[in-house]
């Protein structure tokens, strides 16, 4: 059984790919009449079979033996340079072939063709003898290695076999997890047949065993089961053995019996009428036949059987039990609780304090893999020098010594088991930073990308095959679902280190603290992208001329749009790394073109453009003939595509989403490969017509047919055949507002009836009066979510109750809609309840509409309609008089806004979560819901006397109305009510435009986190009595603005030791911070004042010491102190006509020399810059709407911190900093990134 766990060598996968590439079609065709290149073809051929006969003993032997791993890192790098070759080959081919399809080639551009053949014969055959030479010399040092010819099943790494004995350091963080899965046996939904299976699943080293071992030894277990026993499975899955050890557990005595009927019998005296609790650690095999075998053997006569299976494969958890336990990591204190038992004597570092803190930061590398902080501990074992702590903390996991370390074994031996494609593609996610969250469609376009699946007859498209090879990777552990985004998912750190032990030097991240270095050898580089990307940043890639992969990273998603990247360094780029298959200039938001060198990139099968400002793409494009993924989202400058984009015959992906489009290029159904096409404008030229979408037969996932109106015949939209699609889940139809051929643009939806799978529709800009018929078929069985936008000029909604999975239902901008009669809700049918399983409704923009029947206490089973609904929102309908639903049991969240004729009462709604009222006078609160979280309102009379009465009644703490409502907006008077408790409230935003608010009882509210006042007009100041003094320890943001009477904070301070920011613009009459700050308020972060004339200096004894962050904007009189004694403060803005008079900046010893950002706005008068040297922390300095400043700092920047200098509509001083021969050119010189007027200068 093992023999079919355990996978063969990686490079195994790689030869396949390039075999399969020389019996291409394409090669073939090149290589018929072309007997020399043939010959050397098929010689290649042989010299990587031979090869590859002892890839699986090279493999293995690697691991130990340094030789053996360079000699199979010379074959993978020659072995790349040959499938280079043969794919340079296959391009020729397809080249020609399409040259010669053309009927616009002339005589001279046949003669051209030609000639340019013959060179290419004569270059290729060249290339091939050398790398023919290159083979030869290595496949004879194989016999000089001594590596033979293998099967696939080669040893598995040695590991000790697991027992239940109890850890002898003791357990840390598993309680819940024991108590979970003891909850778990309760359960009838983990039972099957009698027999309750829980298996705990997560990667190596997580600590399944250890858990397994807490709960065999509970006194639970002892006291419950009258036989007990523990079986470790590991790979070789043989249900006899299982069987036989479990009855040597349960008899202490050995077994010689050989026949399974025997056994069963021995099993079944010893089982019957027992209560059996069983522990099989460490399965793998995914066989569900066998795992019915081994249930026979130990079903027999039992009374109860309780088994926990631990396996790393939640394929097997789901062939073995129906619940399955996914065990996480550790916290960083239970990981640092493992290793100080195992580091320090007497199992405590409370006599090493420095070890301590060096121990500290190596349990961080563990990531909560307790496997880890156990073997780091042991390796540190009595060891007190605290160099050899520090050369651990700065060592590679996987360079420690292998000897006395057992994580490398552990994480290795599950890619050990990998078959080799999978290998393969584990291997390439070292290219992916630690944290990075990746989408599954994202890494398998990748794959794709670098030839990393292996399609044959009968198993799919590739997109089907990378999903389940990316499934195979999730069920085995090696990617993890986010915790934060769960349509995302990550590696965990050492599984991360894994991949690049195993990589090597062909794959390379670009990091600040990389330790690999890149070489000749690297094929594949990913990095970080930051602010600024200048080309210093990439010389080093300049090393790897046969760059495969070029891939630029986003940690954070929100960082897109201040990229930048040296627009200078890019045709120089895509004339060196011509081998490129992976490209991504995606979130540079300053390039705006792609030079034509990109036609020379014939390998490359992945264009990632996202996100950038690209106008156009050049013509050289449409000779990429391997491009499979062109991705252009987001381009919102981008209004046309390259004419003779249907030469692209191997495209399969083009993403057009939110870019400007004006119609697509010609003859598109040409693209017959597309699989994903994100948008189809339709053209008002004929050769962009609609009919080309009919020839795309394999279109899925989602597709916006867009500018409907330019349809010339409704019946050209017959022949897009969208009922035949069956792989489309979602469109959307656009269609222009043309009410002037309304009755066409029906006709032309009609002919656009989607396949009955589908699961979203959106319809919008529609000039009908009626809808399509088709629209009300109740045929639509997935539909899952519907959106109807701007159709103004129908009269009536369309029947839709009846659609039976539909969740969210969208109706916007219905202009001449009246009442939503009866019909909306389907056909009238009592046997079907409509809307069953609605649970998003959503009206908005309807000015017209009145009425809206309800549908209450109808249907024939006394359930209400809407009873799933979760949220509905009524927005700018402000002819609706009509009632609401009474009751809807599952409302979480109610939004009713501009509604001024709605007269109603907020449904009873137990589980009502949000509520936004706003302008809508005539709905009543009567009461608020008990789980309301979320309340904002604006306007009217929901507010006025009643607030108070609705939040407590009672002047008392504690003897309130209980209410759970933590969030807090009001729009309109704010009237506060002495003696009133809010024991709930965290965040309260006031708008307050009344008269009635002068101050703002903070006592009130003793658990409130967050305050922001906006626009009052009386509001003086905050306040708080003497005994509540010192009741402000939840407080942690403040925010006042805009309110011109506001003059103080307290008298004598506020004391809210967890405030950490203050936020304070256009208070004109505001003349001092709040007082003793530095004492009141330690924890304070930021601080940021604007617009602010009266404020006149910090307050008496400074700013808090701990203040990181500090703006200042127009406010002219504050700048009267320094700043330097503040050695935690980071970044300083200083923007408007403060220091109008002042020319020269800063002050002496103005500035702490913590300061890493400086940002200097619109000093009209200011010249000269001066005194920057001692800020030896500086990163970057934007200086931005200086007119005069024409000078730097005379004795220049730190020159090794600084990093990017931003200058801005500063006229004078761009002209000193000119590249080479400004004055100031010299000063900035050295600092790798330089910006002015948003050009990133070289």
């Amino acid at each position: 059984m093992a023999g079919a766990l355990v996978g063969g060598a990686v490079l195994s996968a790689f030869l396949q790919v390039a075999f399969d590439r020389a019996a291409s079609r394409e090669v073939l065709d090149y290589l018929n009449g072309r007997k020399l290149i043939d010959r050397l073809v098929q010689k290649l051929k042989l010299e990587l079979m031979s090869a590859g006969a002892v890839l699986n003993d090279a493999e293995e032997k690697q691991i130990t033996d340094p030789a053996v791993k360079k000699w199979l890192d010379e074959l993978k790098d020659a072995v790349y340079v040959a499938d280079d070759l043969l794919d340079e080959i296959a391009y020729e081919a397809m080249r020609c072939k399409l040259e010669a399809e053309s009927t616009s080639t002339s005589k001279v551009m046949g003669f051209l063709s030609t000639t340019f053949v013959n060179s290419f014969d004569k270059r290729i055959q060249s290339e091939l003898e050398n790398i023919l030479e290159q083979l030869e010399s290595i496949t004879k040092q194989k016999d000089v290695l001594r590596l033979e010819k293998v099967a696939a099943a080669a040893e598995v790494p040695s590991r000790p076999l697991t027992t239940s004995c109890p850890e002898e350091y003791g357990v840390f963080g598993r309680d819940k997890d024991m108590e979970a899965i003891f909850d778990m046996f309760q359960s009838h939904d983990a039972s099957v047949n009698g027999i309750c299976v829980v298996p705990i699943v997560g990667m190596g080293g997580v600590g399944k065993t250890t858990l397994a071992r807490l709960i065999y030894n509970d006194k639970r277990v002892e006291e419950s089961f009258d036989i007990k026993a523990w079986v470790c499975v590991s790979e070789n899955y043989d249900y006899f053995r299982i069987a036989k050890t479990i009855f040597e557990e349960v008899t202490s005595s050995a077994c010689d019996i050989q026949t399974m009927n025997l056994l069963q019998n021995k099993i079944r005296e010893k089982f019957k009428e027992k209560k059996v609790f069983l522990v099989l650690d460490d399965v793998w095999n995914e066989s569900y036949d066998d795992w019915v075998e081994l249930l026979k053997v130990i079903k027999c006569g039992a009374q109860e059987i309780k088994i926990i299976v631990t396996t790393r494969s939640t394929v097997v958890a789901s062939k073995v039990g129906t619940l399955s336990y996914i065990l996480n990591e550790l916290t960083i204190e239970e990981c640092w609780s493992i290793f100080e038992k195992h580091a320090f004597k007497n199992g405590s570092s409370s006599e090493f304090p420095v070890l301590e803190e060096i121990g500290r930061k190596i349990v961080q590398k563990c990531r909560g893999l307790p496997l880890a902080a156990k073997a780091l501990g042991g390796l540190l074992r009595f060891e007190e020098n605290p160099r050899e702590w520090t050369k651990i903390l700065k060592s590679d996991i996987w360079n420690l010594p292998k000897g006395n370390i057992n994580i490398l074994p552990a994480l290795r031996l599950s890619y050990h088991y990998l078959p080799p494609h999978l290998k393969r593609c584990f291997a390439y996610c070292s290219i992916l930073p630690k944290d990075y969250e990746f989408k599954k469609e994202e890494l398998v376009l990748l794959w794709m990308a670098e030839d990393l699946l292996q399609q044959y007859e009968g198993n799919g498209m590739m997109e089907e095959i990378g999903e389940q090879y990316f499934d195979d990777l999730v069920s085995r552990s090696f990617f993890q679902q986010s915790g934060s985004n769960r349509s995302c998912f990550v590696m965990h750190d050492l599984v991360n280190d894994l991949a690049i032990f195993i990589s090597g030097e062909f794959c390379f991240k670009l990091e600040d603290n990389e330790s690999c270095v890149i070489t000749r050898k690297t094929r594949h580089l990913s990095y970080v992208r930051t602010k600024y990307d200048a080309s210093k940043k990439f010389k080093v890639s300049y090393k790897a001329k046969d760059l495969r992969t070029f891939l630029g990273l986003d940690l954070s998603s929100y960082q897109w749009h201040s990229n930048r990247i040296s627009t200078m360094m890019l045709n120089d780029f895509l004339l060196k790394f011509k081998c490129l298959r992976v490209l991504s200039f995606s979130t540079y938001e300053n390039m705006r073109e792609l030079p034509n060198s990109v036609g020379n990139l014939k390998h490359l099968r992945y264009l990632n453009l996202s996100y950038t400002s690209i106008k156009w793409l050049p013509d050289s494009l449409c000779t990429l003939y391997n491009l499979q993924t062109l991705l252009l989202s987001r381009c919102y400058s981008l209004i046309k595509l390259p004419t003779e984009m249907w030469r692209l015959v191997n495209l399969r992906h083009l993403d057009l989403v939110y870019t400007k489009l004006k119609e697509m290029p010609l003859h598109m159904g040409k693209l017959k490969n597309l699989v994903k096409l994100t948008t189809f404008v339709v053209g008002k030229h004929s050769g962009s017509s609609i009919k080309e979408l009919g020839e795309l037969h394999h279109l899925s996932g989602a597709l916006s047919i867009l500018n409907l109106q330019n349809v010339h015949h409704a019946r050209d939209t017959r022949e897009v055949n969208l009922k035949d699609k069956q792989y489309l889940s979602e469109l959307v139809f656009q269609c222009g507002f043309d009410n002037e051929n309304s009755e066409k643009e029906r006709h032309v939806l009609e002919q656009l009836c989607p396949h009955l799978k589908l699961e979203s529709l959106t319809i919008k800009d529609y000039g009908g009066t009626k809808f399509p018929n088709w629209l009300e078929d109740c045929s639509f069985s997935n539909m899952v979510s519907i959106r109807l936008a701007n159709c103004k000029y129908c009269s009536s909604l369309p029947s839709l109750g009846h659609l039976p999975v539909l969740k969210k239902l969208y109706i916007q901008g219905f202009h001449f809609v009246l009442r939503v009669d009866r019909e909306f809700y389907g056909d009238g049918s009592s046997t079907i309840k409509p809307f069953k399983s609605l649970e998003v409704l959503s009206f908005e923009d309807m000015p017209e509409w009145q009425e809206w029947f309800l549908f209450e206490g109808e249907h024939e089973d006394g359930v209400e309609v809407f009873s799933t609904l979760k949220e509905l929102c009524i927005i700018k309908c402000p002819k609706l008089s009509g009632g609401l639903p009474s009751q809807l049991s599952s409302l979480i969240k109610l939004q009713i806004v501009e509604c001024q004729q709605l007269v109603a009462s907020v449904p009873r709604a137990p589980t009502l979560n949000s509520l936004k009222l706003s302008d809508c006078d005539k709905v009543v609160l009567k009461e608020l819901p008990p789980k309301l979280d979320d309340l904002f309102i604006r306007g009217g009379r929901i507010f006025l006397q009643s607030f108070a009465e609705l939040m407590t009644c009672l002047p008392v703490p504690g003897s309130g109305i209980p209410t759970t409502l933590k969030s807090l907006e009001i729009e309109g008077p704010f009237q506060t009510t002495t003696g009133h408790y809010y024991p709930s409230l965290e965040s309260l935003n006031i708008w307050d435009d009344s008269d009635s608010l002068w101050s703002f009882p903070l006592e009130s509210y003793p658990k409130l986190k967050s305050l922001t006042v906006w626009e009052s007009k009386n509001l003086e100041s905050l306040f708080v009595s003497e005994e509540s003094y010192r009741d402000l320890s939840s407080l942690t943001r403040l925010g006042i603005y805009s309110s011109p009477n506001f003059v103080s904070f307290f008298s004598g301070g506020i004391c809210a030791p967890n405030l950490t920011s203050i936020s304070i613009y256009n208070c004109n009459k505001l003349k001092s911070l709040p007082e003793n700050m530095r004492t009141l308020l330690p924890s304070l972060e930021g601080l940021a004042v604007g617009e602010c004339p009266e404020l006149e200096s910090f307050p008496e004894g400074g700013l808090p010491l701990n203040l990181v962050t500090l703006g200042v904007s127009y406010c002219d009189k504050l700048f009267s102190r320094g700043l330097q004694d503040l050695h935690s403060l980071r970044q300083i803005w200083i923007k408007g006509d403060n220091c109008k008079e002042m020319e020269s900046f800063p002050e002496e010893a103005l500035l702490p020399p913590t300061l890493t950002n400086i940002y200097i706005f619109s000093f009209p008068k200011l010249k000269s810059l001066k005194g920057f040297q001692h800020l030896t922390s500086l990163k970057e300095l934007c200086i931005s709407d200086c007119d005069n400043l024409q000078y730097l700092p005379e004795e220049g920047f730190p020159w090794s911190t600084l990093s990017s200098l931003i200058i801005d509509s500063c006229p004078l001083l761009k002209q000193r900093c000119e590249r080479e021969k400004g004055e100031e050119w010299p000063k900035i010189a050295h600092i790798p990134n330089i910006v002015i007027d948003n050009e990133l200068i070289e």
